[in-house]
């Protein structure tokens, strides 16, 4: 993913150099406000391709560390503590530092005009995992607005439109080759069957906020609950070349979270935003040495972002006759 070119950055600090004995200082520092993005739009031309997603395998979770008790030496405590990565949180403290990351990245992200991207989707559906997409994605945030281009896939050449409070707060989608020239545009319930067909989530949650605003939902009930999940939060990472922080949770069981065993995300340390997430199913007489690839449920990756496109109302009309879109 390219930085976007901005006249102001986020002045990202590194959250995670800490030692175990100042968690509490950190807990406390990462309150602290970003600076708001800025930019100008990109002059260069967007890669149309599919993008190379350079995602390294998922490092496993270590094993419990049971707490010390009481009648533990001090040597012993010492040697746990010079066993621990500055670079990494664990438990309670992982989830709540990840969590104000992306509380600050959506309110900074919020003034943020509009933004294209690559958008890669893969998703489990009716227990089948489809093959990976790869949109080409143009976002306005007032009032909410999104164009779709399917680039691969089944799919390819489908476009849809979808605008906070136009079109009858219809979807409009056109599907792709001969069935696209048939149809023209049709105008869907973004929340319908024929609009979820094809998608685990509506166009209303598309984009870099409604996707943090998902993981924040789950994250808020596993700080209330405060137990039945491993987490870590680790330092130093990248995704596509980009710093990165890396967020990764395992529930105990079905009954802690029905839908996800295993989560992994990518936050973006300028942005603060999840820019790659992969949620993992449960499985049945799964065999462990690929249970990942065999319960993969989501996977969401935004590439190419460009930040202040200056966007307008043409980009989000489906007469816009760059489009050729056959509107009835």
């Amino acid at each position: 993913m390219q930085s976007a070119p901005s006249q102001q950055t986020f002045r990202s600090k590194n959250l995670l150099a800490i030692s175990v004995a100042c968690l509490a200082v950190a807990a406390a520092h990462i309150q602290s406000d970003p600076v708001a993005i800025g930019g100008s739009p990109n002059e260069g031309k967007r890669t149309s391709g599919p993008p190379v997603l350079n995602l390294p395998p998922s490092p496993s979770l270590p094993e419990r560390i049971e707490e010390e008790s009481d009648s533990a030496s001090s040597d012993t405590a010492q040697q746990v503590v010079r066993k621990e990565d500055p670079s990494v949180l664990r438990g309670i403290w992982a989830l709540k530092v990840t969590s104000a990351i992306l509380k600050k990245g959506i309110e900074s992200f919020e003034t943020v005009p509009d933004y294209t991207a690559s958008f890669y989707k893969q998703e489990r559906m009716n227990g089948v995992l489809g093959d990976g997409q790869t949109i080409e994605l143009k976002m306005k945030h007032e009032p909410f607005s999104v164009y779709m281009k399917w680039e691969s896939g089944d799919s390819r050449g489908q476009q849809l439109i979808y605008v906070d409070g136009q079109n009858e707060d219809k979807l409009l989608v056109q599907p792709g080759g001969i069935k696209g020239r048939l149809t023209g545009v049709m105008k869907l319930d973004p929340t319908g069957t024929m609009a979820m067909s094809q998608s685990r989530h509506p166009v209303t949650k598309a984009g870099l906020i409604g996707l943090a605003h998902s993981i924040l939902e789950y994250q808020e009930k596993d700080v209330e609950r405060a137990s039945g999940f491993v987490c870590e939060l680790r330092d130093d990472q990248q995704f596509e070349e980009r710093p990165c922080y890396l967020y990764i949770c395992e529930y105990d069981s079905p009954e802690v979270n029905p839908l996800y065993r295993k989560s992994v995300i990518y936050v973006d340390k300028e942005l603060s935003m999840p820019v790659c997430v992969k949620n993992f199913t449960w499985g049945k007489d799964v065999n462990p040495e690929t249970i990942d690839e065999e319960t993969l449920l989501e996977f969401y990756a935004y590439t190419d972002l460009q930040i202040q496109q200056k966007l307008g109302v043409a980009d989000f009309d489906a007469t816009n006759r760059s489009y050729r879109m056959r509107v009835r």
